[in-house]
Formats: structure tokens, C-alpha cells, sequence
């Protein structure tokens, strides 16, 4: 029998249980003291929206079908709107730490933005360098891998 136990690499239960990203700077990599809380690919919310997304597609392409031999595939805006939204969906909240302090809110525009999926949704259509942090975060599962 091996000595290694497949549980430790159990991605599914860590993807549920979420992870911290500490956003960068996308000029000077340096941590600006914002963190979002997000679940991984394999969590239960990413596989249930991304099926609904399909499901969507799916739906579209059966009912529309054929128009002159091409396929009714969706806009690069529907598709930059689905990544958004499922973005958003994986997160589950963000905070600002200043040192040893730290609030339930980031700060834009001058006014403390406190989270929720369509606040989320606002701030990654508005800032792409944080909907990439996000996205390539949620999709590393080694952050989801519990030492």
C-alpha cells in the first residue's frame, strides 16, 4: 500500500472551502493591500453556473439552429459577460488590510465599495487587471491544495 493519501489533494472540498488572493499592482507587482476570498473550478458554485452557461448555449443553439449554414454562436460580449458573471459568482468577499486593521470593503472612487456578486461583477468589468488576477486564481488548483 502507498504511503500517499490521495485525500491530501482533495481539490474539490478545497475549492469549496475558498481561497485569499492578494491583488498586485499591475505596473509594479506590488501588493496593494486588497484581498478577495474566491472558490475554485472544481467548487460546487463554479460547476453549477458554468453548466448553467452551457445549458444556455445549448438551449440557444437548439432553437435557433442553422441561419444560412452558420451556427447562432454567442457575441464575444456574451462571453466576456458569462466570465464576468462567473467570476463574480466564485467570489465571496473581499476586505482591505492596512496593517493590522482591516474593513469589509475596498475603496473606489473615493467611497468604500463593500462586496457583494454585482458589486463584484462591476469592479471586474471596470478593472480587467483584477478580473485576471481572479481568473487565473480561481483556476490554479494548488491554491485549493491544503499543505
Amino acid at each position: 500500500m502507498s504511503k500517499f493519501d490521495l485525500s491530501s489533494l482533495d481539490t474539490v472540498k478545497g475549492s469549496n472551502e475558498g481561497f485569499d488572493v492578494n491583488l498586485y499592482n499591475p505596473s509594479t507587482n506590488e501588493d496593494i493591500g486588497i484581498i478577495v476570498t474566491v472558490l475554485g473550478k472544481d467548487s460546487d458554485v463554479f460547476n453549477k453556473i458554468s453548466k448553467q452557461q452551457n445549458k444556455k448555449r445549448m438551449d440557444r443553439l437548439s432553437k435557433n439552429g442553422f441561419r444560412a449554414g452558420k451556427v447562432a454562436s454567442p457575441s464575444q460580449d456574451e462571453v466576456e459577460a458569462d466570465n464576468i458573471e462567473l467570476l463574480a459568482s466564485c467570489s465571496t468577499g473581499w476586505k482591505t488590510v492596512d496593517g493590522k486593521d482591516s474593513k469589509d470593503s475596498i475603496p473606489i472612487d473615493k467611497k468604500d465599495l463593500p462586496f457583494s456578486i454585482e458589486n463584484a461583477k462591476a469592479v471586474y468589468a471596470r478593472f480587467p487587471w483584477i478580473k485576471e488576477q481572479i481568473d487565473v486564481a480561481i483556476g490554479d488548483r494548488a491554491n485549493f491544495i491544503k499543505a
